[in-house]
């Protein structure tokens, strides 16, 4: 695998992430923060309460903090779920695990809170042993003004927000390793001419490159219920790039325009699956597929209207349409007006 794909700052658009996550701490009361694979952290914390602020700052607890945030992004990254856990202080917290192709890359952390009914707390794990690592509160009295402030939340709640997240994350994930992708199989196939030119190794390294794409596109998702702003988000930073996938289709298309042209024909051609051809098509070309081939054979009409007397029930053979009065229809749509008039106009 790319070793860029290793690295959470080069899948993520980390500035579009952080403001993602601050709404989404906003909204839940929970302070959120995301980490690579040992537990360093890659955002901003948001809405860290102002206890474990402290005390992530102090010199005796800051590296405890770190080694809940790894622990618990490890234990996510082994069950490949939210794994809700009690910190070396006592807190609640949980962690959702960022996975690409098999390789756990870090986690998103979040909680910060004491649990409704403390008596539920024995049914979590406790990562890191408390016995010399809680906050003396008699010595530390600041502390224990803090620690009263934090919020309190129920066990389910804290289930329910953590799933809620993890819907999210995947979501967000999935839509960034595609784009990478993209873009690093544009960049390798601007130096390759032909696929005669390529090297084996070349062919390899696209093939796994294609077989990612493929993986994280056309896989369904778990949970549809998207929030409106996080799909804002995805399509304001949509990649514009000409994708050389497509180009044995586009090709095909220009020369064969008057064949019948079909999606399922394209992307074998292309060698991918149909539904994944289909939406890359429509987010390169910026039109749907039906659109684009239409789109084509009108303008070859439009040719032949030009430059010939074909009767247009020929024209409309000639390019595939098994209806004329479609194709009137769709020459219509496209002009204006219908063949005949576009005709008789060129000669008034």
């Amino acid at each position: 695998m790319n070793s860029n794909l290793l690295n959470l700052k080069y899948i993520l658009d980390i500035d579009r992430f952080q403001n993602i996550q601050d709404g989404i701490s906003k909204a839940t009361d929970m302070a959120i923060v995301t980490v690579d694979y040992k537990g360093v952290p890659i955002t901003k914390h948001s809405n860290c309460s102002k206890f474990c602020d402290g005390i992530r700052k102090h010199p005796q607890y800051s590296s405890l903090c770190e080694k809940c945030d790894s622990r618990g992004g490890l234990e996510a990254a082994r069950i490949q779920k939210p794994y809700i856990y009690v910190c070396h202080i006592g807190i609640v917290d949980f962690a959702i695990p960022i996975i690409v192709d098999g390789q756990f890359l870090g986690a998103v952390m979040a909680g910060q809170v004491l649990l409704k009914d403390n008596k539920k707390k024995n049914n979590l794990e406790v990562i890191v042993n408390t016995q010399n690592n809680g906050v003396n509160f008699e010595i530390e009295k600041e502390f224990r003004i803090l620690y009263d402030q934090l919020h309190h939340m129920s066990l389910e709640k804290i289930q329910d927000v953590a799933n809620m997240m993890m819907h999210i994350t995947n979501y967000i994930l999935e839509e960034a390793v595609v784009k990478t992708s993209l873009i690093e199989l544009n960049e390798k196939s601007s130096f390759i001419q032909s696929e005669n030119n390529m090297s084996f190794a070349e062919k390899k390294d696209i093939n796994k490159i294609n077989n990612r794409i493929y993986y994280y596109w056309d896989k369904p998702m778990e949970n549809e219920e998207i929030p409106e702003q996080i799909l804002d988000e995805q399509v304001s930073s949509k990649v514009k790039m000409k994708n050389s996938i497509l180009k044995p289709a586009l090709e095909y298309i220009k020369e064969n325009y008057g064949e019948k042209i079909t999606l399922n024909n394209m992307a074998s051609h292309c060698n991918i699956s149909t539904s994944y051809f289909s939406k890359l098509f429509k987010r390169e070309i910026g039109e749907s597929f039906t659109d684009y081939v239409n789109k084509v054979k009108i303008d070859k009409a439009k040719e032949l209207l030009q430059t010939t007397d074909i009767p247009i029930i020929n024209i409309s053979l000639n390019l595939a349409f098994d209806d004329c009065g479609y194709f009137i229809k769709i020459f219509k749509k496209s002009e204006g007006v219908t063949p005949a008039v576009y005709r008789k106009n060129l000669f008034n």
